[in-house]
């Protein structure tokens, strides 16, 4: 399979633990603080971190072979590093071992993603089509209304959406992108006066100054993309609740307890009117135990968070990037081994290191023990077609020789460019407890 269509592949299998790491984080900052603020930001970095780690993966695995080599090889100067690798190397092998159809069930896993995303892509656009007519039939509201909104966004420092009252719509909403709206339903506004609308107003002003009307479209794509991870549903689930909790903390930024209760009776009207929301308002969320928590913090808002906790959730989001950045590029790398002929040969005591890849390869006389492919002390394997030499090449455990021959003095089969190297024979044999490797090199004949 082609190494990138097999990071892609990788990615998507690679969304389930990702997804597990960013419930984590969540739960980590909802048990820290009750302050939506950083617990918001935790979701929806939780949120990132799956369309992260394929984002990495197929990045690496597009970059050209000359700027991942040194990289690579840098990598492999720490022991440590290169021992993980070989155990990674082997682990995958084994657990592919024996699978048919691998690179049908890759292909198919890109494809199931790529509909979803279609599918995704094709209800938003009926969605907004529908939600502009919508916006074009309202009506304006108030004088004072609009003046009180707009004194709401200057005090959030946002912008000054207009706003419009419907007749097609149960739940108040922001609509839009470039041109954002605010829409208010018909029966809401006629059942409310100004100073009531106006904190539903700066609710979702409040979304408008965080972006969310773009970030409620990205991650809808997403979720088509990774419809067949319903952790990630999970994930964007909870994302959106703290964002609910975060908007209306600045909406009642200095409420009284009485504008606040009347907020809270707003809020559960809104929710009677319909049991669940429609064209993906922004003033209700779905699920009980969410809209329970919202609730809890409109009437009894929790302090913000310190110092010592917002570090110790900076750091814990630190490492959940860092994680799911290592585990990316090292993914993408056993892609690109799966998808040609690999062997590693490692040494612990001795440091030795060696990553040959190819096309195919020929062994003679080879046989299988144990799962693992033996060669016979003395036996040849011949790496063919785009052959690859890299890791820690040291005397005496690696000797190298070129076209059969002592090669000069600096040769570096690791160092070569690509295409420079036609085939390698490998001769792996024993001298007593020691492994002894021969690479002949054999170059590619000039103008070939």
């Amino acid at each position: 399979m082609n190494p990138l269509l097999a990071s892609a592949a990788l990615g998507l299998v690679a969304a389930w633990p990702a997804s597990g790491l960013g419930w984590l984080l969540g739960r980590a900052a909802d048990r820290l603080t009750g302050d939506p603020a950083p617990r918001a930001r935790a979701w929806n970095l939780a949120v990132g971190l799956p369309p992260t780690v394929l984002a990495v993966m197929v990045g690496v695995s597009a970059l050209p072979e000359e700027t991942t080599a040194p990289l690579y090889q840098a990598a492999l100067s720490a022991k440590a590093v290169a021992a993980a690798g070989a155990a990674m190397n082997q682990a995958s092998t084994r657990a592919l071992v024996g699978l048919d159809g691998v690179e049908i069930l890759g292909a198919a896993l890109i494809s199931a993603a790529l509909a979803g995303l279609a599918v995704a892509i094709a209800r938003q656009v009926i969605g907004r089509a529908k939600l502009k007519r919508i916006v074009s039939a309202a009506r304006p509201v108030s004088q004072d209304l609009v003046l009180a909104v707009r004194a709401a966004a200057r005090r959030l420092d946002t912008g000054r959406p207009e706003v419009r009252i419907s007749d097609q719509i149960d739940q108040p909403l922001l609509a839009g992108l470039t041109t954002p709206v605010i829409l208010l339903p018909a029966d809401l506004a006629a059942r409310l006066d100004a100073d009531r609308l106006v904190p539903i107003c700066a609710h979702e002003l409040a979304h408008l100054k965080h972006g969310d009307n773009w970030r409620q479209l990205y991650e809808h794509l997403l979720g088509g993309l990774f419809w067949m991870v319903p952790p990630f549903a999970i994930l964007r689930a909870r994302a959106a609740a703290t964002r609910e909790e975060m908007a209306d903390a600045l909406a009642l930024d200095g409420a009284s307890p009485a504008a606040r209760r009347g907020y809270a009776e707003n809020l559960i009207d809104v929710l009677r009117m319909r049991a669940a929301p429609t064209l993906h308002p922004a003033f209700t969320g779905k699920g009980r135990r969410p809209t329970l928590m919202r609730l809890k913090a409109i009437t009894a808002p929790r302090d913000p968070a310190g110092f010592t906790r917002k570090a110790l959730l900076g750091l814990a989001g630190l490492l959940a990037v860092a994680l799911a950045t290592v585990g990316s590029v090292a993914l993408a790398q056993q892609g690109e081994a799966h998808s040609r002929s690999r062997t590693i040969i490692s040494d612990d005591k001795s440091g030795q290191y060696v990553d040959i890849r190819s096309d195919y390869v020929r062994v003679t006389d080879a046989e299988l023990v144990n799962g693992r492919l033996k060669i016979p002390d003395g036996r040849v394997s011949t790496y063919h077609g785009h052959v690859q030499v890299r890791g820690r090449l040291r005397a005496p455990e690696t000797t190298v020789l070129l076209n059969g021959e002592t090669p000069p003095a600096g040769f570096d089969p690791t160092a070569l460019p690509k295409g420079a190297i036609d085939q390698v024979e490998v001769v792996n044999r024993m001298e007593g407890d020691a492994s002894r490797v021969t690479l002949n090199i054999i170059m590619k004949a000039p103008g070939a």
